[in-house]
Order: C-alpha cells, then sequence, then structure tokens
C-alpha cells in the first residue's frame, strides 16, 4: 500500500495568532521575542517583517534598524499551545496517526483513509477551509509518499507567497508531489530546501559549489560517501526523495530503552548476557506490538565506581529478539573495557523504520504476534525498506516463524510461559 503523508504548515504562526487576537496588529511587521532583554533575538516573525529584511535569529537591535516602525511582541506560549490544540482538534477528524512538530505543525500519515475520506488532496483542502473558517489560520500544505518530501512541498508553497496572501482553504495554498516524482520535483531547488540539513553540511556543500538539488543527485552514493562519510549517503538519499521514517504519534517515543540493576555488582559474563537477553527481549516485543523495525543499538553500562559507558551497533532493519540479543552482546563487548565490577545495564533501541509484512502463498494476513485463525496457517515475517526503499529480508524465513509462535505463546501464557534456551 503506497504511503500518504501531508505535512501541515501554518505560515508565521505566532505572528498570526498574535494577529487574531490583537487585530491592530495583522498587516503590520510584527517579530516575537524576548522583552528587555539586551541580546534578544527574533524567535518569530509576520511576512510584513521578512519582507522588510528581518530574519529568524537576527538581533532585535538590528532588526529595529531595519525596519523603524516594527512591532515587538513577547512569547507567548500558552497562546500558541491553545491555537495548536484547537488546530489539532481539526486534524484528528481526518488523521489516526499525528506526529506534531512544533506549534500548529504536524505530519498527518492518511494512509489507507481513502475509503472513509477520499484522495489525500480533498482531506488537505477541506483541513485548509475548515482551518479558515473556524479558525482563521491559513495553512501550507504539502503532500507525498514520506515526510521529507511533504514537508518540502509544504515550505515551498509557503514561501511562493499564495499561502501568505489568502486564508487556507483553496488548492493553491497546497501541493502534492505524486509517487515516483520526488527526485524531478527536488531537483531545481536549493539545497536549503531538505528538512533538517545540517548547517555544518551546508557549508561544505557551498565549498563544493553545490547550490542545487539536482547537483547533488547527479552525484553518486558512493562518491558522496567518500567525500561526506556516513552523511553523504543519507544526503543522497534525502536528495533523491527517499525517506522511510514512519509518521509516529506522541506516545511513541523517539527511541525504546530498558535497563536493569543488578542487586550486587558483578563481572559474571553468563549473568550479564542473560541480563541483555531479557532486555532485548522486552524491547523486541516493543518493536513488533508497534510494528517497527530499529536500525540501532545502544548498550549502556553503569559500574560500581560510577563511571559510565556506552557503546553503539548498527542494525539491519529487523525486529528479532536473536538478532538485537546478538547486537546487544557485540555493543556490551565493545562497551566494557574496563575489569571493575557492574552495577547496571540499559540497552536502548532508536533510528525506527515501519515495518512491512510479506505473505506466503495461501498465507493469512496477520500481523506478527497475532494469533492465527483456526486451522489456518499463519506464515508472516518481518520485511522492513531499506534507505532506497526496497525489501530487507530477515535472517531466516524460519527465525521469523520461530519469532511470531514465541509471541504467541507469551501473550496467552506471559513472559514466563517460554523461555529460550541456546
Amino acid at each position: 500500500m503506497t504511503r500518504t503523508v501531508l505535512f501541515i504548515d501554518p505560515p508565521a504562526f505566532c505572528t498570526t495568532v498574535e494577529g487574531l487576537v490583537a487585530p491592530a496588529l495583522r498587516s503590520r511587521p510584527v517579530v516575537v521575542a524576548a522583552p528587555g532583554a539586551d541580546r534578544a533575538t527574533v524567535l518569530a516573525l509576520s511576512f510584513e517583517a521578512r519582507r522588510a529584511g528581518i530574519t529568524r535569529g537576527m538581533p532585535v537591535a538590528q532588526a529595529r534598524k531595519r525596519c523603524p516602525d516594527l512591532i515587538i511582541r513577547p512569547p507567548n506560549p500558552q497562546l500558541y499551545a491553545r491555537a495548536s490544540r484547537a488546530l489539532d482538534e481539526i486534524l484528528r477528524r481526518y488523521a489516526p496517526v499525528i506526529e506534531p512538530k512544533g506549534y500548529g505543525h504536524a505530519y498527518l500519515d492518511l494512509t489507507g483513509t481513502s475509503r472513509l475520506f477520499g484522495p489525500a488532496v480533498d482531506v488537505a483542502q477541506r483541513i485548509q477551509r475548515e482551518s479558515s473558517d473556524r479558525l482563521g489560520l491559513p495553512l501550507a500544505v504539502g503532500g507525498a509518499q514520506n515526510k521529507l518530501v511533504s514537508e518540502a512541498a509544504a515550505e515551498v508553497v509557503k514561501h511562493d507567497g499564495s499561502a501568505a496572501r489568502r486564508l487556507g482553504g483553496s488548492d493553491d495554498g497546497l501541493m502534492d508531489v505524486p509517487a515516483g516524482s520526488e527526485a524531478s520535483f527536488l531537483a531545481p531547488h536549493e539545497v536549503t530546501l531538505l528538512p533538517e540539513l545540517d548547517p555544518r553540511m551546508r557549508e561544505r556543500l557551498d565549498d563544493y559549489q553545490l547550490d542545487r538539488i539536482g547537483e547533488v543527485q547527479a552525484i553518486s552514493e558512493r562518491e558522496l560517501a567518500l567525500v561526506f562519510g556516513t552523511a553523504g549517503r543519507l544526503l543522497h538519499h534525502h536528495a533523491m526523495g527517499i525517506d522511510p521514517r514512519p509518521v509516529l504519534p506522541p506516545s511513541v517515543k523517539a527511541e525504546f530503552r530498558a535497563a536493569h540493576t543488578l542487586g550486587d555488582d558483578s563481572n559474571d559474563l553468563a549473568l550479564l548476557h542473560r541480563i541483555l537477553r531479557h532486555l532485548t527481549e522486552r524491547l523486541g516485543n516493543r518493536l513488533r506490538a508497534r510494528h517497527l523495525v530499529a536500525r540501532r543499538l545502544t548498550v549502556h553500562l553503569a559500574y560500581s565506581d560510577y563511571a559510565t559507558a556506552k557503546r553503539s551497533v548498527p542494525l539491519a532493519p529487523a525486529a528479532l529478539d536473536v538478532e538485537l540479543w546478538n547486537a546487544a552482546r557485540r555493543g556490551f563487548a565493545l562497551a566494557r573495557d574496563r575489569t571493575v565490577a557492574l552495577r547496571a545495564v540499559g540497552v536502548t533501541v532508536d533510528r525506527f523504520l515501519e515495518a512491512d509484512l510479506q505473505l506466503e502463498l495461501w498465507g493469512t494476513a496477520r500481523r506478527l504476534g497475532d494469533s492465527a485463525a483456526g486451522g489456518e496457517r499463519e506464515s508472516l515475517h518481518s520485511v522492513a525498506p531499506s534507505p532506497d526503499g526496497r525489501a530487507v529480508q530477515p535472517s531466516s524465513r524460519r527465525a521469523a516463524d520461530l519469532q511470531s509462535a514465541v509471541d504467541r505463546i507469551r501473550g496467552r501464557w506471559g513472559v514466563k510461559g517460554l523461555r529460550v534456551g541456546r
């Protein structure tokens, strides 16, 4: 099933909300900045202030020189949060999964909702109209298959001027990027359009005179990796519009953590490895329950003398207990560089991707951990997308089937209902 993601981006949200409360501020150059601070900087600004040459992060004293009639408002987090909640009430009517990103901004995962609400473009226009009619908030909306491209599309809409002149409710405040056209959409734009581009990476791209995303696309992933290291591979994927990150609601944290404090400080490897197995089984169960896979595992150690250590290891996109345990033992061996006894051990997994499922012919469509229907054979295994969008198989179909069986047994009889040996 093709993913459908919308990014909601209210242009100049904070100053627009200020204008809704105080109509006299509308169409005036307004900035939000801490009052009375000698080194106060601009935190948010209106379109009129932007046209006057003011930018976010500029010192207030410099902003006053550029715009003598500038209006400065102190931050009002309660007001912005109230407006965000009101907008969220509209969004929740259409999207089963929402990931907030600051005041008023959010990713919406509409995958599988077309039968309920129609095409994503229609949903976006409906949200724009409701936001305009009920709240008076203009919305720039970007639609695509992933978070990165949808956010970039909203940014293009926001800066073409149309969203600034209208109170939503029109398709000129919306840009939809069809599946397969992500690279061609991004190509003509400057590299600064890529969301969350590291400033140091931007400087290095300037050094190589790479100003457009299309210029980055023309360089192979291998060549970018040779110059920029691991960050070059990520840059290549982003430039091509590849982003496998799932839309995660606030209830799902960006990382899962499990830890154990020993009753007595110990250096017993057999005991420590059993603890690692227990911790990774807990993490694997949480990942599979949320249909996620992790790309990185980190082992945290606390010594009896209160010194700490940690080490991260990469993970193949899978959520099987045996793979997590093997990775944890590797990380443990790398992190434990002292002979001092340990008092606590922790394991963290992060860099989540969505898990997908693949069925064997005549199999029954079930999620990992679900019980099979009576008499029907359940033969599922986890398949997760790699950064280039291709499916990555787990190490063994048999191991995945075994994991599914273990989860069903534990789901019925509890964690102690089955113990895994070597």
